[in-house]
């Protein structure tokens, strides 16, 4: 199984700002959701969490540092 932590705020950047100007507290923070998502292999491939790779790239302890994609997010070609 692949395991994924994941922090995310609970509403948007627009969203926080209306509350905190609506806030009768000058020191309210927002909570965070946290989730422990847990993919078996094919899900987790089939939504882009993990990359196949090869036999020799598995087996080598290159293979084993993973980097993220990062989809539409700049760096690559067309961005």
């Amino acid at each position: 199984a692949i395991k994924r932590f994941q922090v995310r705020n609970m509403c948007d950047a627009s969203s926080q700002r209306d509350l905190r100007d609506a806030s009768v507290y000058s020191t309210f923070t927002m909570p965070k959701l946290y989730n422990k998502m847990i993919y078996c292999v094919s899900c987790a491939i089939h939504a882009r969490v993990v990359r196949v790779r090869n036999k020799k790239l598995r087996a080598s302890p290159e293979g084993r540092i993973y980097v993220r994609p990062t989809f539409g997010k700049g760096g690559g070609k067309g961005n």
